[in-house]
């Protein structure tokens, strides 16, 4: 659903690439903290073989700072709300809240 709401981010960038440009791009580079702006900007492209997607992760401090959002990079995976998915955790499996200076 997210994807879906998100992909207009994907269809813009490509009608500005075709029209300021006359062709796609080579890279797209987007963050995956949340995932619906990558998940939005790659969806028109995830076919294209000759455009390569790049997500990125914030490192704050540095990965080995403690004050990071590197969970694909530094995480375990582990459930949350139901979920599986990669998180900071502590050694007792408790959540560790990321460091981000992100609005949200």
């Amino acid at each position: 659903m997210v994807r879906e709401f998100h992909k207009v981010i994907g269809e813009e960038t490509r009608r500005q690439a075709m029209e300021k440009w006359g062709g796609k791009p080579d890279v797209l580079v987007a963050c995956v903290g949340g995932g619906s702006n990558a998940m939005g900007l790659f969806e028109d492209f995830v076919k294209d073989k000759d455009v390569r997607l790049i997500g990125v992760e914030a490192a704050g401090f540095g990965l080995d700072s403690g004050k990071h959002a590197a969970t694909l990079t530094k995480g375990e995976v582990g459930v949350l709300h139901g979920a599986m998915s990669y998180l900071l955790q502590d050694d007792d499996g408790q959540i560790i809240e990321p460091h981000s200076i992100s609005a949200g």
